[in-house]
């Protein structure tokens, strides 16, 4: 468990690390448009799922609408930060997906259980 831990851990400081690079850009650049959208989303409140969520959705909103006024730059790093949320959301799921997996045997095994034979 610990190398997942290390993983997520390491991906959360990547995408902070990107997310600093853009920052300091866009904030030389003085593009406020972008800019908004980091700072409704960045700096992260924590790593959990719904943060890592909120990152990913507003700043693909942000290379859906905007992507003209996007050099090829940030382009890029927006992709990279939408590749390593998606990647973190899905290191999260798989676990979340075992735990239902077992809990769910744990009920059907429980109701054969009670069943009378």
């Amino acid at each position: 468990m610990v190398p997942y831990l290390s993983e997520r851990e390491n991906a959360v400081v990547h995408i902070n690390s990107i997310c600093t690079r853009l920052f300091d850009t866009w904030c030389e650049q003085r593009r406020t448009t972008p800019l908004a959208y980091l700072l409704h989303c960045w700096p992260l409140m924590d790593s959990q799922p719904a943060s890592i969520r909120r990152l990913g959705n507003t700043l693909s909103e942000l290379r859906r609408t905007h992507l003209e006024t996007l050099d090829a730059e940030a382009v890029r790093a927006l992709f990279e930060l939408a590749d390593c949320a998606e990647d973190i959301l899905q290191q999260t799921a798989m676990p979340e997906r075992r735990m239902r997996a077992v809990s769910q045997h744990q009920s059907v095994h429980a109701a054969v259980e009670g069943v009378p034979g």
